[in-house]
């Protein structure tokens, strides 16, 4: 009796963890529908709803990342989202930017590595990271190509980065002492203060 008892016992909790692993996933696919349809028309408070959601479900970045590969108006307001999940939740976010680095790779339709200036000042560079992202940001700080905010945002993440690593003052202050006389007042005001600091 005891033996069939323990049997039974263990198909039950089995079939339990069946029923929640399929709910979960079910729910899953639900909010992704929801955010497949809605991103493109979403607004602050929306998103902001959904990230709670996010993060109280434990929902994985990952199962959600199919949507960068949507139009463009959907994939656009995904990196928005997954900004406001960093600005709520730095740890999730960091966790899952190397996955998302190497993910930009293959995205060819927005502009999704740019959007790592961001990413990376909201929640740090992750260690594995570090050596490609200095490049980036090197390189985003120095093409005529990038917008102002972009390069604003590079320059803080290089500049923390140097309490890190000493030795990239120097080649940060030639740098930005070039860039000076490339940019806009409001680039070039930052970097004045920058130098200052390094």
């Amino acid at each position: 009796m005891k033996l069939i008892a323990k049997f039974t016992q263990r198909n039950l909790t089995q079939t339990v963890t069946y029923k929640r692993k399929k709910n979960h996933n079910i729910m899953k696919i639900e909010f992704y529908n929801i955010l497949e349809t809605s991103l493109p028309t979403s607004t602050v408070d929306i998103r902001s709803k959904w990230v709670s959601e996010i993060i109280k479900k434990k929902i994985d970045i990952k199962d959600l990342s199919k949507l960068l590969w949507s139009d463009k108006q959907v994939s656009t307001r995904f990196l928005w989202l997954l900004s406001e999940i960093g600005i709520m939740s730095p740890n999730i976010l960091h966790k899952e930017l190397p996955f998302l680095l190497q993910l930009s790779d293959e995205i060819k339709h927005i502009d999704f590595k740019k959007s790592f200036a961001s990413f990376w000042l909201i929640s740090g560079v992750p260690l594995k990271n570090e050596s490609r992202a200095i490049d980036l940001l090197f390189n985003w700080i120095q093409s005529f190509s990038t917008d102002i905010t972009t390069k604003s945002r590079a320059l803080i993440v290089l500049f923390k980065l140097t309490k890190k690593y000493p030795e990239l003052k120097n080649e940060l202050k030639i740098c930005l002492e070039d860039q000076i006389i490339k940019n806009q007042d409001s680039f070039t005001k930052r970097a004045k203060k920058i130098i200052d600091k390094l």
